[in-house]
Order: structure tokens, then C-alpha cells, then sequence
């Protein structure tokens, strides 16, 4: 004789199985590798992520941890009315990447958008943003360098525990059934 589905014994598998799932999912999840940790990820801005410079940047410096591509890697820096401040070519020297700035960029707000190609092929892609008090471009000057904003692989992690999860739970179900 078979079993009903919501007898005690077959909700309490279904639940256990359930249960074993979620605390598997959260163990990976706690021990997993983040996506920055697995590829290529931003170290360090010239100019830091939301700094206010008192003079403009003749340039935009970015530090990535592994080599760049010249494939595909592009700084687009744009002023808060649209006007493009990106000036020239974007240069690659190993793990940094420049892109110069047009001369005496206007005091205002700035938006650094970047895509490079890691050494392993894998695309990254972000924005941050700086302000300059005044208008004028000192060369010689440089941003204080601390982390820039930068987007986390923690997003991608929820969205692949909830599809695990998601799986658990079709599973569960399609067990409960079958006992039907």
C-alpha cells in the first residue's frame, strides 16, 4: 500500500530534504568565492570614487589586480551636462589603465564610466563619480586614492541561492507527488 502524500512521514521528508538544502546553499555561500575573488577586479581610482578635487585631473588612472586587455577596454568620463571629457586614446600598461582629460575641464560633476577585458577574457564593467570645485587642470596633482565604488558579485550569489532554492523546493514537491 502506498503512502499519502500529506501523511506525516511524507511531509516530514519533503521538509527534511527542504531544510538539508537551505542549510547546503547557505554553507557554499559562506565559504564560496566571491565573483571578485575568482576574476579581475578595480583597486584603486585617480581620482578616488565621489572625491571633490579643488583642481580637474589631466587624467583618469584606474588600478585593476590583474592585466588588461586592450580588447574591448574603454573610460568614457562625462560632465553633468553631457559633454564628454574623455580626450584621446584610453592607454594600457599592464594592470593600469589611463584615459587623458580634455584640457581645463569646468568645475562640476563627473561621471567615469570603464569596461575592461581581464587577462582571462572576462569582461568588468562599472561607474563612480568625482566633483571639481574649480575649473582649472593641475597636471601635477593627484586624487587621494582610497576604494572606489565599485558593483559586488554579491547580487549574482543571491540570484544563484534562490535558483538553488528554487530548485530544492520544485524537487520536494515533485517528490510529494510522485508518493501520491
Amino acid at each position: 500500500m502506498r503512502r499519502r502524500p500529506d501523511s506525516p512521514g511524507a511531509i516530514r521528508r519533503g521538509l527534511a530534504v527542504l531544510v538539508a538544502t537551505c542549510l547546503a546553499t547557505a554553507g557554499l555561500l559562506g565559504t564560496g568565492t566571491s565573483v571578485a575573488q575568482a576574476h579581475d577586479e578595480l583597486l584603486d581610482s585617480i581620482p578616488a570614487a565621489g572625491a571633490t578635487l579643488d583642481t580637474a585631473p589631466a587624467q583618469i588612472e584606474l588600478e585593476l589586480s590583474e592585466d588588461v586587455q586592450p580588447l574591448g577596454t574603454e573610460v568614457v568620463v562625462t560632465a553633468d551636462d553631457g559633454t564628454t571629457a574623455s580626450d584621446g586614446p584610453v592607454g594600457i600598461d599592464g594592470t593600469t589603465v589611463v584615459q587623458p582629460l580634455t584640457a581645463d575641464l569646468p568645475a562640476g560633476f563627473y561621471t567615469v564610466d570603464w569596461r575592461v577585458t581581464s587577462a582571462d577574457g572576462h569582461p568588468l564593467s562599472d561607474r563612480f563619480t568625482f566633483t571639481v570645485a574649480d575649473g582649472t587642470t593641475d597636471v601635477g596633482e593627484a586624487a587621494a586614492v582610497t576604494p572606489p565604488e565599485s558593483s559586488s558579485g554579491g547580487t549574482w550569489i543571491a540570484v544563484g541561492a534562490a535558483a538553488v532554492l528554487l530548485v530544492a523546493v520544485l524537487v520536494t514537491v515533485r517528490s510529494l507527488r510522485r508518493r501520491s
